[in-house]
């Protein structure tokens, strides 16, 4: 134990008394100085050592003090050499910056003893920064400047904080303005020209963010500051970016960027409003600088081994998100954009590749003639297999997303060339189709073809979804091959392919129903792909709006026939339910209906049914039970049934 100390303290600091015991006990003379006193005293400067260096023992300063009174404090420590102890109040922030343990009586243990550890000090425009800086807007710190993150332990709490935090971000979306800064990153000559709407500087604080955010270990004896820089290219950044604080993941924010040096110094053409632990401030050229191992501390036994020593060589820089480009900057200047904006060089290579799909080439007339003819093949077969092979075979999803990208952008050319593709596609499945059928023997209404005459608005969620997945595909190199599997899950060509199938039949019915099933693949493919980039970036609001009011009557006047038809459906499924629990008799016989199906002609209900009896039933039977439907049903029924024997 030390043989003398000096205490700073504020006179009702409450763990005071149990200090001056502890230290009479440890036989610790203790040099009492009221800390207002201290600070209007000046510090005599010496250089940082100590016994171990071959020189006079450190003094040895005992902290029983505000928590905004420490910075100072360490600042003179610093200049003196000195060794900082800290004894502390219920709910100071000492406790978990430094990892000490709650009862004071532990704490003064701590604080007496003569181990001490080196950390880096961190200045701030020459303050000392005692936990954490914050610049500007920053989602993950509250009005005090202090990381939500840890405020709440448990998960519900912590949902519930986010949701708070959301709430209060969504009310100021519009507020949201990005600031253009000039960023001198350590030893950098040039500076990096950006535009942040907020940075946050750690210093004892950074276990607070560095694991949910930064996906790396962060210490307060590493030589370096680290910081956080909130760059988000539209609101939709900054909110995911706000997700990620609270529930965590394995990579660093798109919004997010990261430094750790020794220097940075943030310049901008007029004043920041920052933050230095909680305290208010304003320049228009910040400077963080860490000194490090300058203080010399007694922290709790677990603060070493979270905080272990090390002096990097280099700095890290993880800017790849942090925007440079002037196109960029300038989109800034009116606000944070509600979708992020993809710059030319962002989709060059996608907008080739949408005008290489858009064109009418040979391949793509023959793998439509070929795709057609599997599909009108395995519809007739009714199997399912060969309808799949025709569905990745199809070459019809390109021209639809690049007509998707047409209208969005209104590009008149993409447009027209896509149309284009699209009309010649539809043309040579119908036509193809329509031979097929002619030329074929038979006309079998397959449960393939019957399935795809009465579209819903079921359908038309799968197209939506369909095109979004296109959409995204088209848009992430990486996921390209996922293509195949979105043409089997919207499948445009047995549609068309049923469609001319209908014209070699003559068949109205089987024509329309299928066409309008192709039309609502179109339709909701091409809207929700447009939505897609919208939101991608690919064209700001303002241009978008005209093609997206289009396909929102284009969808809008589908919906309604696809309504009816999800009407019908929903209808027909509630009767065979209906008829499935029904008890009937016929005579002394309890009839049960055994896979019933229902096919509705206006008011009348057609149902087709097995029906289970020990003998066989006579017309006069089968009238009964016709009867009881018609009763049940309320409605006029056709009834066709199969009897099945039981005993």
């Amino acid at each position: 134990m030390l043989a003398r100390a000096r205490l700073i303290f504020r006179a009702d600091h409450p763990a005071l008394e149990t200090l001056r015991r502890c230290a009479h006990r440890a036989g610790t003379a203790l040099d009492e100085v009221e800390v207002t006193a201290f600070l209007e005293t000046p510090v005599e400067v010496r250089a940082v050592g100590g016994a171990e260096d071959g020189g006079a023992p450190p003094p040895h300063w005992i902290l029983a003090v505000d928590d905004e009174q420490v910075p100072p404090i360490m600042d003179r420590a610093a200049r003196a050499g000195s060794v900082l102890g800290f004894v502390t109040a219920p709910g100071s922030v000492l406790l978990r910056l430094f990892e000490l343990p709650k009862k004071v009586e532990q704490q003064a243990r701590i604080a007496l003893c003569e181990k001490t550890i080196k950390v880096d000090l961190t200045r701030c425009n020459d303050e000392v920064v005692l936990a954490i800086a914050a610049i500007g807007d920053v989602p993950f710190l509250d009005h005090r400047g202090r990381p939500f993150l840890r405020m709440q332990t448990s998960r519900w709490r912590r949902w519930m904080l986010t949701v708070g935090v959301y709430w209060n971000t969504v009310r100021h979306l519009f507020d949201i303005r990005p600031t253009a800064v000039r960023l001198h990153i350590g030893e950098e000559e040039k500076p990096r020209r950006t535009a942040v709407t907020g940075i946050v500087v750690l210093e004892n604080d950074a276990d607070q963010l560095s694991n949910s955010l930064l996906g790396e270990r962060l210490s307060a004896r590493d030589g370096r500051l680290s910081a956080m820089l909130v760059a988000p290219a539209s609101v939709t950044a900054y909110l995911a970016a706000l997700g990620r604080a609270a529930f965590g993941g394995s990579k660093l924010p798109r919004a997010l960027s990261f430094v750790k040096t020794r220097r940075l110094r943030v310049e901008s053409d007029r004043p920041l409003v920052y933050r230095l632990d909680g305290r208010r401030r304003s320049a228009e050229s910040i400077e963080f600088r860490v000194e490090p191992g300058a203080l010399r501390i007694k922290p709790g036994p677990a603060f070493a081994e979270d905080h272990p020593q090390g002096n990097d060589a280099k700095d890290t820089l993880k800017l790849r998100t942090l925007p440079e480009n002037e196109a960029r900057l300038a989109s800034f200047r009116q606000g944070l954009p509600l979708f992020t904006h993809a710059l030319e060089e962002d989709f060059k290579d996608l907008f080739l590749l949408l005008r290489d799909n858009a064109r009418v080439t040979p391949d793509y007339v023959i793998l439509m003639i070929l795709s057609t003819l599997i599909a009108g093949l395995g519809l007739v077969l009714g199997s399912a297999a060969v309808i799949i092979g025709a569905m990745v075979l199809a070459p019809l999803m390109a021209p639809i997303v690049s007509l998707a990208m047409g209208v969005l952008r209104r590009d008149s050319g993409l447009m027209q060339d896509s149309m284009r593709a699209i009309g010649v596609g539809v043309g040579l499945a119908l036509a193809a189709a329509a031979v097929l059928a002619f030329v074929l023997p038979l006309r079998p209404l397959t449960a393939e073809i019957e399935s795809r005459l009465h579209p819903s608005l079921l359908d038309l969620g799968v197209a939506v979804f369909s095109g979004v997945a296109a959409a995204y595909a088209h848009s992430r190199e990486s996921i390209m091959k996922s293509l195949p599997g979105v043409a089997i899950a919207v499948a445009l060509v047995p549609p068309l392919a049923v469609s001319g199938i209908g014209i070699g039949w003559g068949d109205t019915r089987v024509f329309g129903g299928a066409m309008l099933l192709f039309l609502t693949n179109l339709v909701g493919i091409s809207a929700a792909a447009a939505l897609t980039f919208l939101v991608l970036g690919y064209a700001p609001i303002s241009r978008a709006a005209k093609g997206l009011r289009l396909m929102a009557i284009a969808t809008a006047a589908l919906a309604l026939p696809l309504y009816w038809s999800l009407s019908g459906i929903v209808e027909v499924w509630n009767i065979e339910t209906q008829l499935r629990s029904l008890a009937l008799q016929a005579g002394e016989h309890a009839i049960r209906l055994t896979d019933p199906r229902v096919q509705l002609q206006g008011d009348l209900v057609v149902v087709r049914a097995v029906a289970g009896a020990p003998d066989w039933l006579d017309a006069g039977q089968a009238d009964v039970i016709k009867q009881q439907l018609e009763t049940a049903l309320d409605r006029p029924v056709r009834l066709e049934l199969e009897f099945r024997l039981v005993r």
